[in-house]
């Protein structure tokens, strides 16, 4: 019979709860939405890989969905650059084209070089 252990998160402080990044939340319930079931049978092929912190891929498509929503620099101005930066994030690494991070501070940028 194999033995079960419970894992005590008193030492590891537990889950932290951040808040929503308001900006975005349109932009990512969408997205999710709109493609959940797609990134949930591309995450199941790889359902055996377990990753040295214990998370299954399933996990993973979770945990960065979750990121994505509290990340407190990310700022999307419009779906066209949502859906493009979202999809970057769940596409394989050796196909992903390099796309930098939409935050305020590259949008001004961009308008400064206007």
């Amino acid at each position: 019979m194999t033995e079960h252990h419970k894992h005590d998160y008193s030492k590891t402080g537990g889950a932290k709860s951040l808040p929503v990044n308001e900006q975005n939340k349109a932009f990512i319930d969408r997205f999710v939405s709109e493609n959940y079931e797609r990134l949930n049978r591309q995450f199941a092929n790889q359902r055996e890989v377990i990753n040295s912190s214990g998370f299954g891929s399933i996990d993973k498509l979770n945990q960065t969905i979750l990121a994505l929503y509290t990340d407190p620099e990310l700022h999307f101005t419009s779906w066209e650059q949502a859906d493009k930066y979202l999809s970057s994030k769940f596409t394989d690494a050796e196909i992903r084209l390099p796309m930098k991070k939409p935050t305020k501070e590259t949008e001004e940028n961009e308008l400064n070089n206007d």
